[in-house]
């Protein structure tokens, strides 16, 4: 009995860190872009494992909305500080994931 509440909790959790990531994507893309970069400073200031590969992509979108944002692009500065800000989401989210294993 006991390890099937397990997997029932194991779901239960995966849907609540489904769900935190959905509205993470969807709040990450409306603010304008300075607060935007503040964001992804503070989440990058956070203590939990990034892949070297995420954090290429990480300041690669971040790069790119920067300079973005040099040109007067804000939209697109936006969009992509927005995929930075999503992939350190899905690395905390993962992290936390793993810790309540």
């Amino acid at each position: 009995m006991y390890p099937r509440r397990k997997e029932e909790m194991k779901k239960l959790l995966y849907l609540f860190i489904a769900g935190i990531f959905i509205i993470s994507v969807s709040c990450s893309g409306g603010s304008d872009p300075q607060s935007q970069l503040n964001k992804i400073d503070k989440l990058k200031g956070k203590d939990f494992p990034i892949t070297a590969e995420q954090m290429q992509s990480i300041d690669n979108f971040t790069a790119e909305g920067k300079g973005l944002l040099e040109q007067g692009k804000e939209k697109e500065a936006s969009e992509a500080l927005a995929k930075a800000i999503d992939i350190l989401n899905l690395a905390l989210d993962a992290d936390i994931f793993n810790k309540a294993d």
